[in-house]
C-alpha cells in the first residue's frame, strides 16, 4: 500500500489498474481489505484506487468521531482527489458509511463527480440502525476479549469511537435526506432486501430524492452486499451501471 498525506493527516491506499478513475469508499466498522475481489474485478475496467479513511487501517488514527463526520470525510476525499491530480469528475462507489460520504462529497461537490454507485448507505438513524449497531458492538467488543487484541491500539480506540457516536442518543437525530435534490450525477442505490442495519426505505428515500437515479434491490442479501452470496450479482450491477455512464458520457 502506498500513503498520502492531505491536511488532516495521512491516508493509505491501492491503486489497481487503467482506465477512468473508480473512487472506492468503504464502510464505518471495515477498510480497504472489507472489499475483498471487487477491487480486482472492477479494476479489469478502470483504474480502481481505494483508501482507509482516518481512523482505520494505518491511516491517521481517530480518537473521536463528530457528529458531522460524513462532512469531514469528504472534504479528505476533496483533497485527496486534488492531490492525486485527479482534478475532474470520477467514478464514486461507496459502501455503508462510504455511501453516505460519496452522496455528501456528490452534493457539495458536484462538478467531482462522475457517476457514483451507492451500496448499503443510509441518510438518517433509526430504530434498526440502532438495534443492528447494538449488536455489531457487543460482537466487536466479544471479538476484541477472544482474540485478546490491544486495546490500546490506534484501529480498536477509533472503532469504539465510532460506536459510540452512532450509538449515542443526541446522533439520532442525523439525518442528510435534505441533500439529495443536491446530487447531479447519475447514481445507481443498491440495497440488500435482508439489510440488517439499513431498511430498504433508506433505498427508496435515496432514490426519490436524486432526480437520476437506479434503484437496485437485491433479493435475499444482507448488508455486506459486496460479500457472500450476492457478490457476483452486486458486481455485475455496478459493472453494468458504470460502463453505461461511461458510454453515455463519452
Amino acid at each position: 500500500m502506498e500513503t498520502i498525506s492531505i491536511p488532516n493527516g495521512t491516508l493509505e491506499y491501492v491503486e489497481v489498474g487503467d482506465g477512468i478513475p473508480l473512487i472506492m469508499l468503504h464502510g464505518g466498522s471495515g477498510s480497504i481489505e472489507e472489499w475483498g475481489d471487487c477491487i480486482d474485478y472492477f479494476a479489469t475496467q478502470y483504474q480502481v484506487i481505494a483508501y482507509n479513511r482516518r481512523g482505520y487501517g494505518n491511516s491517521t488514527p481517530r480518537d473521536t468521531f463528530l457528529p458531522n463526520f460524513h462532512s469531514e470525510d469528504a472534504e479528505d476525499l476533496l483533497a485527496f482527489l486534488d492531490i492525486l491530480g485527479l482534478d475532474y469528475p470520477v467514478l464514486l462507489c461507496g459502501f455503508s458509511d462510504g455511501a453516505t460520504i460519496a452522496l455528501v462529497f456528490a452534493a457539495e461537490f458536484p462538478e467531482r463527480v462522475r457517476a457514483m454507485v451507492c451500496a448499503g448507505g443510509h441518510i438518517y438513524t433509526d430504530d434498526k440502525t440502532h438495534e443492528g449497531l447494538l449488536r455489531a458492538r457487543s460482537l466487536f467488543e466479544a471479538c476484541i476479549k477472544r482474540d485478546e487484541l490491544d486495546e490500546r491500539s490506534p484501529q480498536i480506540r477509533s472503532q469504539r469511537a465510532w460506536f459510540d457516536l452512532w450509538l449515542d442518543p443526541d446522533f439520532k437525530r442525523f439525518s442528510i435526506e435534505d441533500k439529495m435534490s443536491q446530487v447531479r450525477c447519475p447514481t445507481l442505490v443498491i440495497q440488500g432486501s435482508e439489510d440488517e442495519y439499513a431498511g430498504v426505505d433508506h433505498a427508496h428515500r435515496i432514490a426519490d430524492g436524486i432526480e437520476d437515479s437506479r434503484l437496485c434491490l437485491i433479493n435475499g442479501a444482507r448488508h455486506w452486499i459486496h460479500g457472500g452470496k450476492c457478490a457476483d450479482e452486486f458486481k455485475k450491477n455496478v459493472m453494468t451501471f458504470f460502463g453505461c455512464q461511461v458510454m453515455t458520457v463519452s
